[in-house]
């Protein structure tokens, strides 16, 4: 669906501590910082071009060969490859997956409002503009919607392939913040990591809403069909998305680690309340899509028991994970 894979760094690659995070903004900084904001499309296609690694080394298979083969089926089908490098790649694609999501609004309208756009597209900038490199201002912004067409078959399929790589790259950055905040030397550093893992789950949310911001109708017939074989194996899914597996690998080591103090229970119980509307917004995209009236293709495919609704199996995975976050989270 694309022709240019986002070279997205393996989850094992991505950084893990503060210190690992800020040299990876230090380093994006550095090739930034002569550079305009982005808010036309000759900036943002400059500003890409300068920030696309141009070589990278593809990752190894690193799970079992079930769970890889899932895993890179789901990665090949939206238009990305994994890879392996410095922890200034996991900041790079995220800026290059906002850029394209700029370039997709332009091109095409949107129903999310102007604060909205914004915040779709500045998770990046978030990050660079932390305290240790203050005044960096957005580097990607929302553009000028007003020439935007309406999507239509072709445009949808990019669209839904478009939004769904912002959204790896956003969990992505809530595992990154995560496992900082998991590795934070007190509480008050913790809260603050705490509250980066809030935003990019609150724009992690806003990506899938992107990714399913047409009609029905061309999902019906022109974007489920493409999830189906030959194209994919049988019983395409969402549990198949890498960077979710690790999400959930992260929170759960998060959770046993928040700091006794005030600051770092309240961020770590904004980080429960952000993660519930995260799988909101999945269940979002089962409904608009049809949800309530069938099932997924998971479910048709016979992969899990079909006595149910695409979107009430959605609610119920929300449920569950939302439970296990908000369990026991003070460390012993």
């Amino acid at each position: 669906m694309t022709t240019t894979p986002l070279p997205l760094l393996h989850a094992r690659d991505l950084p893990t501590t503060g210190g690992q995070l800020w040299s990876a903004t230090a380093a994006v900084h550095a090739l930034t910082a002569e550079q305009e904001s982005a808010a036309t499309e000759p900036e943002y296609v400059r500003l890409r071009r300068l920030l696309a690694p141009d070589r990278f080394e593809p990752a190894p298979p690193r799970e079992t060969p079930s769970l890889e083969n899932a895993f890179s089926e789901h990665d090949a089908f939206f238009g990305v490859a994994r890879s392996h490098g410095p922890a200034e790649v996991f900041l790079r694609t995220l800026l290059v997956a906002e850029i394209d999501t700029a370039l997709d609004l332009a091109r095409t309208s949107s129903s999310l409002g102007p604060t909205e756009r914004s915040r779709l597209v500045g998770g990046g900038s978030a990050l660079l503009s932390h305290a240790r490199h203050p005044g960096g201002g957005d580097l990607v912004r929302s553009p000028d919607v007003r020439a935007a067409s309406p999507p239509d078959e072709r445009t949808a399929r990019l669209r839904w392939a478009c939004g769904h790589r912002l959204f790896f790259a956003h969990l992505q950055a809530v595992t990154v913040t995560a496992a900082c905040a998991a590795e934070a030397a007190d509480a008050a550093e913790q809260a603050a990591f705490l509250d980066h893992t809030v935003l990019f789950c609150e724009n992690a949310a806003l990506a899938m809403r992107h990714a399913a911001d047409f009609a029905p109708e061309l999902y019906a017939r022109s974007v489920r069909p493409t999830m189906t074989p030959p194209g994919v194996g049988s019983g395409f899914s969402g549990l198949q998305t890498r960077d979710h597996y690790y999400l959930v690998r992260s929170l759960e080591a998060l959770r046993t680690r928040v700091l006794p103090a005030p600051v770092a229970a309240a961020a770590y119980d904004r980080l429960a309340d952000a993660l519930e509307r995260l799988y909101g917004a999945h269940v979002h995209v089962c409904r608009h899509f049809g949800g309530d009236a069938g099932g997924s293709l998971r479910m048709e495919a016979g992969e899990e028991d079909s006595g149910t609704t695409g979107a009430e199996r959605a609610r119920q995975y929300a449920a569950m994970r939302v439970r296990r976050v908000r369990g026991t989270k003070r460390a012993a």
